[in-house]
């Protein structure tokens, strides 16, 4: 189920995702993130953030090799796009080399948990496969999933070690997406 899940996400060209964090990750300051994702990487959405020891509450536009991102007062502010790794690069997510695809097709040691129109699949996914989606994973990585009857996965439940929990949903496969730069 998880490679045919993993097949069905390659072909996905835009998505809706929701990025929930449980616990600190030293290298994501993402606490939360609720967007739009084109295959290509162009991205839209909000995020909170921890950024200098304060929570911050941003809107963000990653588009043409840039990220733009405007926080609690002013504007948007342009930086290079290099800079979204630094805090959480959503393009990872619909990324065939790194992306949910690959976390799939990667799982070792499946089990079924329950299935219906939403199967549930508990597997372990290898730490450097698992780091690309996640940065700064360092073990092996208990999940659990839910794929649809279409074999499209709706969530993703990293648990790591270190009791820190990562929810990653997706939802609106291939609706239509348009990404561009703010003014």
């Amino acid at each position: 189920m998880l490679s045919r899940s993993a097949e069905s996400m390659r072909s996905v060209k835009t998505v809706h995702f929701t990025i929930k964090v449980d616990g600190e990750l030293p290298d994501v300051p993402v606490k939360d993130a609720d967007g739009d994702l084109t295959s290509a990487g162009d991205s839209k959405g909000t995020a909170k953030v921890t950024f200098a020891g304060q929570l911050l509450a941003i809107e963000y536009v990653l588009t043409g090799g840039n990220l733009h991102f405007k926080g609690p007062t002013g504007g948007f502010t342009k930086l290079p796009a290099a800079f979204a790794g630094q805090v959480y690069d959503p393009s990872a997510i619909l990324n065939p080399d790194k992306g949910v695809a690959k976390v799939l097709a990667s799982a070792k040691d499946a089990k079924t948990k329950s299935s219906g129109d939403v199967s549930v699949i508990e597997a372990t996914v290898p730490k450097d496969v698992a780091a690309g989606l996640v940065p700064g994973i360092s073990a092996d990585v208990k999940s659990t999933f839910s794929v649809d009857k279409d074999n499209k996965l709706k969530s993703a439940l990293f648990e790591l070690p270190g009791g820190q929990k990562v929810d990653i949903g997706l939802t609106d496969f291939d609706k239509p997406v348009t990404v561009t730069a703010p003014a």
